[in-house]
């Protein structure tokens, strides 16, 4: 079995708790902007320093710390805002557990997990108010058994219209009104709450993994899991006090719940996007340098990229300068950023840094990026591992892996396989592995070893460099009758090589033989299609057809001959995903399979066709 172990880049400041880290950064940088935001898109934006920040927690923590709930479990649900941060952040620095739920749950699920998490309070978004006024009144009537005993709204006035705050209710309460009577126990008993000792190896996090609540795991993390994991970030990445960051993904993932406590912890300015159809706007308007999301959201700005070249008549021009600019490079002259400026500036013109996770990039759009000259990069990690594992970065940056470990972290593959780039399950050791799962004991033993060692379920390799390649799932491994195997997500990343798909779904499906045929599900954008196909209007089903005819035998051109696709459909219908953007694999295929059942046909016979006709 062979470890590798990640090295640093940087130096950086290392903080034993949450509080520590956040509240020193706040001192530090007092007079820069932490966060700026808008309350809808239509409103200007918002501003607040970090000493506002630090203010506010210091305040809310006050309140907790006097209030019958210390120590207890503290949910957050919402949309991204600046409330959502100081709330979660309060808990956590009161010594209290933070719950942050998924706030796409619809209602029955999260008063499942309220239940299973046994949380006395929530702080929630007022989009979810009608939701919590419902909850409130089925505890009220004795319908739902659940320990849920304050209702704090971030803001409300935010409040749509036909809404009114219960003011009647002692169970709810307005985050501000928490904050002035924090500030009233402040003047006049000092910050006594930075007394409360921080267990920084116990639990303090529960973070519900995606899935159905019955079957989703409730991932047990401490101070010392995130602060080790932003501590080997920092380590590894560079940004600056003064830098701005785009922030996109929901607040509740591991993923950016730790990138943006690594870059408040640094002094950088979180910019809160106003939701996805906003984010080229965003991007112009405020000039980020930093932006940590997943692959989707590069791929379809490249794509509009793309397109406006194609349609500026600029395509060759491009095409000659990218190997020029490469070339000087290689000489010490970097003039990409001003060679492409008109390029970068519909990002805002400063983004210098991507950092991408959650799941693969195709590796046009890496190689693309990197000419424009912004440094792009891949992560690797899980809500377990707090979540980073690896991360691709200036020192080491392998097309098609999600680089080298971290500082302080170890990787492994777990095989027998002595041969070079032996592929078995990714396996990771370090302070940054979760404690367990909630309540949930035998689950927690079936992924860590005795001596440590977390089983991520990933397969994949790790190079000469010592940088970790991933071939796919465990569990979405396809196991073909004749005991090969075949892992979608490698077949997939070929599929979206063709212009014009923008997702691929691959999984095995059992024939009339009941032998398993690899199928696929391409989501495709027609009019791009016709673009390549150099057509004036929209192509037809039969056009798109003998285009993805001829591109998916390419394909399978590629890849050994029991892998390849043996029917395919195309769709313009997005597929299941999660909050995060990942496929839901089990469900994606019982829809399609469901659908073609009841259409009492086949992926045979509806091979090379448009699956989206079968809804109609």
């Amino acid at each position: 079995m062979r470890t590798v172990t990640g090295t640093p880049i940087f130096k950086a400041d290392k903080y034993e708790n949450i509080r520590d880290l956040i509240l020193t950064s706040c001192e530090k940088h007092a007079n820069l902007d932490a966060f700026i935001f808008r309350r809808n898109p239509k409103l200007s934006e918002a501003h607040r320093t970090y000493h506002e920040f630090g203010e506010d927690i210091k305040s809310l923590c006050a309140y907790i710390s006097k209030s019958p709930y210390l120590g207890d479990k503290l949910a957050v649900v919402g949309e991204n805002c600046y409330e959502w941060f100081l709330s979660y952040i309060s808990i956590l620095s009161t010594d209290s557990i933070g719950v942050p739920l998924d706030r796409m749950l619809p209602e029955e699920e999260l008063i499942s997990l309220l239940e299973r998490s046994e949380s006395k309070v929530i702080f929630y978004h007022p989009k979810h108010h009608s939701m919590m006024v419902s909850i409130a009144s089925k505890i009220k009537e004795g319908s739902v058994n659940i320990a849920l005993e304050k209702f704090v709204c971030m803001y409300p006035e935010g409040l749509s219209s036909k809404e009114t705050f219960p003011d009647d209710d002692d169970r709810f309460e307005k985050i501000g009104d928490l904050i002035a009577a924090g500030k009233k126990i402040r003047e006049e008993e000092g910050d006594k709450f930075l007394e409360i000792p921080i267990h920084t190896e116990e639990a303090r996090i529960i973070l519900f993994t995606s899935g159905t609540t019955s079957m989703s795991k409730g991932v047990l993390l401490s101070h010392k899991n995130i602060c080790t994991n932003v501590h080997s970030i920092t380590q590894t990445l560079y940004v600056v006090a003064g830098d701005r960051a785009f922030s996109i993904l929901p607040l509740h993932h591991t993923f950016e719940n730790t990138v943006d406590m690594f870059m408040l912890s640094v002094g950088v300015c979180l910019c809160l996007a106003d939701g996805l159809r906003y984010i080229v706007p965003n991007l112009k308007e405020w000039h980020p340098e930093v932006c940590i999301s997943v692959p989707l959201l590069y791929e379809n700005i490249y794509q509009k990229i793309e397109s406006g070249i194609e349609e500026s008549g600029k395509k060759k021009l491009i095409d000659i300068m990218v190997p020029v600019t490469k070339f000087l490079k290689k000489f010490g002259l970097d003039l990409r950023r001003a060679v492409f400026k008109e390029i970068l500036d519909k990002l805002g013109g400063d983004i210098r840094l991507v950092v991408i996770g959650g799941a693969g990039i195709d590796k046009r759009y890496i190689d693309a990026f990197t000419n424009f000259g912004i440094d792009f990069f891949m992560g690797y990690g899980l809500t377990e591992t707090s979540p980073v594992i690896s991360v691709t970065n200036t020192d080491c940056n392998v097309h098609g892996s999600v680089g080298r470990p971290l500082p302080g972290i170890e990787a492994a593959i777990d095989t027998e396989d002595t041969s070079k780039n032996a592929v078995g399950e990714i396996i990771t050791k370090s302070d940054c592995v979760m404690l367990g799962y909630y309540k949930n004991e035998e689950a927690t033993k079936e992924v860590i070893t005795p001596d440590g060692w977390f089983h991520t379920g990933d397969m994949g390799y790790i190079d000469k460099t010592g940088s970790i390649h991933i071939t796919g799932r465990v569990k979405s491994m396809i196991v073909l009758t004749n005991g090969k195997k075949a892992f979608p997500e490698e077949i997939e990343a070929l599929i979206c090589e063709i212009k014009g798909v923008n997702e691929a779904f691959v999984w095995g499906g059992k024939n009339d033989r009941e032998a398993i045929d690899i199928c696929a599900k391409l989501l495709i954008d027609r009019k791009e299609i016709g673009r390549v196909l150099g057509l004036k209007g929209v192509p037809t089903d039969d056009e798109v057809a003998s285009y993805l005819n001829d591109q998916m035998h390419e394909v399978n051109h590629k890849i050994p001959a029991y892998k390849i696709v043996r029917n395919y459909v195309f769709s313009e219908q997005e597929m299941i995903k999660t909050t995060t953007l990942k496929i839901k694999r089990a469900k994606e295929q019982e829809a399609i399979e469901s659908l073609i059942a009841s259409a009492s046909t086949s992926m045979r016979e509806m091979n090379g066709t448009n699956l989206d006709r079968l809804m109609s």
